[in-house]
């Protein structure tokens, strides 16, 4: 489908996938390391803690550089 020329729409896809990508780094993040904590280290919430942390700055380095790349 190709892209539409109507700048609302546009601007709609854009955030919707600025979005996605937000929530999709902090399930990765919080997945991996409530993994780490649950079956290899054994350390309480402290892996799913960084595994957020790490999955909210992937995140928004995502995000910054994918909008940074948006036409205007």
């Amino acid at each position: 489908m190709p892209p539409s020329q109507d700048p609302l729409y546009a601007g709609l896809g854009q955030a919707v996938r600025i979005g996605t990508e937000l929530l999709a780094a902090l399930i990765a993040g919080g997945g991996l390391g409530w993994a780490l904590d649950t079956y290899l280290l054994d350390s309480g919430p402290w892996g799913l803690v960084v595994g957020l942390g790490l999955g909210a700055a992937a995140g928004i380095r995502n995000a910054y550089r994918s909008a940074q790349r948006w036409q205007r």
